[in-house]
């Protein structure tokens, strides 16, 4: 059957008029194009002015693309997003191509000249209009724009791989970020820093602590009175602030962020429904007018998956004592240094260029990025003082492992540069926080290398990252690192079999470093351990309805799987048809299931239960795998499948969605 799109229009349509009807319409079919391409008058067909219609879904041979010229018009809505834009010579070799979801939708690809994605503009619901927008850079994507109520324009900006973490919303669609969903501390950092430079309070307002967040976080008394004023006193803070900073403009480069050791103030402590994470404060180093500086972020808490501020920046250094980072905090006086000051402005270039000519892929372009950083960190530390150089060599460990972890297999060149530097610092500075830092980006990076080259023995690997561990534990047991440190060795012991270590090492941490997240992880690791045979304790609120409150003992007299997931993880979407198939059969004869959501934020797990759907008892708290429904039994790792007997009493821990079938069978006989 044909079909026909025809559209009304006094002129030739350009080619950006082209890609509103291409993007709306993936699937369309354009009639005589020889006919009507060239005419003054286009006539349409549609439901109402301004909707497509469409008669039909095949494309037939003769179905025009949009150009590349055309897709790449559009432009990013969030400034400084790193993607990659192909010269004109590039864009002569791009490639357009039609492409169609999993289940449903349809849309245009743009692919570069080594058939490595570009853009793609989507119709996710099939009405015929764009309304999801990503843009790539080395052919992974690092941002994308969403249109989550369909009606033609953005309100979701998502940052993603190296583009980074960021989730923010925008309610009334004027391209401005209303309120962020998720973003990390150092995203954070950033975010504040431009907000003092641009002196524009409302790109700091989202970042600030709201009613709904205190009712969330569940503050109690005096500290919720004081986060309630530091909120309120934020505005004048801030155009307090920018009197001091009157150097400051769109100019100014963000460095480095130094946030030192997430708190937790555990439940019963603040007597808050859950546990509270956060940042008592952290300091941003930059560069103005010529001169590095500090500006402190003030407080950030954790809130679902974002984290929030509680106060205003100011200017200056956090001390050791107030924020828990590091010592020495020395400004440096770039114009008094001509040539640092070329250095840290390369440094600045470096970190804000795209590498938009790679042809290795991304590991190839991140190896080679940090690489240049390193050289550049290394001749800034040749001309700072000894006692400015604290967080200058933290960057260039930073990098160094950063460059090694993704370094082609047998290039040692940043391996040996990093395990130099440990040299230095652990003769230098023998036991001192730094060499541990320093130290721990090193095993990171040996260990990354080790477990993604083809052939190596795993259990050896895992055998000698323990011991390395170990070793690093003993070396540096008050390092910012080792509770982490401890937690790994823990995990790979239960890996190995070697339960009675891994409770010893969880035991270590929850003892040496109590108040610590990593310290709630493991002893909510060794309840689960020892949880065989114990009553599961599960309670929480449904993911569909918040204000719905579950308790597993409300399921007691049936056998239950409890199942917690996230819709990062790969194998949950098989999963959820295995579980379907075991409730088909075992729910008539007393089985019941709960699945536990793990996401960073509900509206994840929602959208992946919107377009894979799965009937079941879903709990989420905010948090995610720091969050309290992880915490309380460990789960460090997705799945995790509990089996509860009709008694209320774990029956098995740690299984397999492939076994828990035998171990239903076994335990309703």
């Amino acid at each position: 059957m044909q079909t026909f799109l025809i559209l009304t229009s006094t002129s030739t349509p350009s080619s950006a008029d082209l890609l509103y009807i291409w993007g709306f319409l993936p699937a369309f079919l354009l009639v005589s194009v020889k006919e009507f391409g060239m005419r003054k008058s286009w006539k349409f067909a549609g439901l109402c002015s301004g909707t497509l219609f469409l008669l039909g879904n095949a494309l037939p041979a003769f179905a025009v693309p949009p150009t590349a010229a055309a897709i790449l018009s559009f432009k990013p809505k969030q400034e400084g997003v790193p993607i990659f834009t192909p010269s004109s010579e590039e864009e002569a070799a791009c490639k357009v191509e039609l492409t169609k979801g999993v289940k449903k939708g349809s849309g245009w690809v743009l692919k570069d000249g080594q058939g490595n994605l570009v853009r793609k503009f989507f119709d996710s619901n099939e009405d015929n209009r764009i309304d999801v927008w990503s843009y790539y850079k080395d052919g992974v994507e690092v941002y994308r724009e969403i249109d989550t109520n369909f009606n033609g324009k953005a309100d979701l900006y998502r940052w993603l791989n190296a583009g980074g973490t960021k989730i923010g919303t925008d309610e009334n669609e004027d391209t401005k970020i209303d309120s962020w969903q998720a973003i990390s501390p150092e995203e954070v950092s950033q975010e504040i820093l431009k907000a003092v430079a641009t002196k524009d309070f409302s790109r700091l307002k989202p970042l600030l602590l709201t009613e709904a967040d205190l009712k969330t976080l569940d503050l109690q008394g005096e500290s919720a009175r004081k986060v309630r004023e530091q909120v309120i006193a934020s505005t004048a803070k801030f155009q307090a602030t920018l009197t001091k900073l009157p150097t400051l403009d769109d100019k100014t480069t963000w460095l480095h962020v130094e946030m030192g050791i997430p708190q937790c103030l555990p439940a019963d402590q603040t007597g808050s429904k859950g546990d509270i994470f956060r940042f008592a404060k952290g300091t941003i180093l930059y560069e103005a007018a010529g001169k590095t500086d500090w500006l402190q972020t003030g407080e950030m808490f954790l809130v679902n998956g974002a984290w929030k501020l509680a106060d205003a920046p100011i200017p200056g250094a956090v001390s050791e004592e107030e924020g828990s980072v590091r010592p020495g905090t020395n400004k440096i006086d770039l114009e008094k240094d001509p040539e640092l000051k070329k250095l840290v402005d390369e440094l600045a270039a470096i970190d804000a260029a795209v590498e938009s000519n790679s042809t290795g892929g991304a590991s190839a372009t991140l190896a080679k990025h940090h690489l240049r950083r390193a050289d550049h960190l290394e001749k800034i530390l040749a001309k700072v003082k000894p006692e400015d150089r604290d967080p200058w060599i933290r960057q260039l460990a930073d990098s160094l492992s950063s460059a090694a972890q993704n370094s082609a297999a047998g290039d040692m060149v940043a391996s040996k540069r990093l395990a130099s530097l440990e040299e230095q610092l652990a003769k230098g500075l023998p036991g001192s926080n730094l060499a541990g830092y320093v130290s721990f980006r090193g095993l990171q990076a040996d260990y990354a290398a080790r477990i993604s080259k083809p052939g190596e023995d795993f259990n050896k690997i895992q055998n000698d990252w323990m011991a390395k561990l170990a070793a690093f534990v003993q070396a540096y047991p008050k390092a910012d690192d080792a509770p982490d440190a401890l937690l790994q060795l823990g995990m790979v012991s239960e890996f190995l079999g070697k339960d009675v270590e891994a409770k010893n090492w969880y035991t270590q941490i929850a003892k040496n470093f109590a108040g610590k997240p990593q310290a709630a992880k493991a002893a909510g690791s060794i309840r689960r351990m020892e949880s065989e045979g114990q009553p599961f304790t599960l309670t929480g609120t449904s993911l569909t309805n918040p204000s719905q409150t579950f308790d597993i003992t409300s399921m007691k007299d049936k056998m239950v799987v409890v199942y917690y997931w996230a819709s990062w993880n790969g194998q949950t979407l098989g999963d959820f048809a295995k579980l379907k198939l075991i409730m088909e059969t075992y729910g008539p004869k007393g089985l019941d299931l709960v699945c536990v959501n793990l996401d960073t934020t509900s509206e994840e797990a929602a959208t992946f239960l919107k377009r894979s759907p799965f009937t079941s008892q879903h709990l989420y708290q905010p948090g995610g795998l720091e969050g309290k429904l992880a915490t309380d039994y460990g789960i460090q790792v997705l799945p995790q499948v509990f089996l509860v007997g009709k008694d209320g009493k774990v029956v098995g821990k740690n299984l397999q969605i492939s076994t828990v079938e035998e171990e239903i069978k076994k335990s309703l006989k």
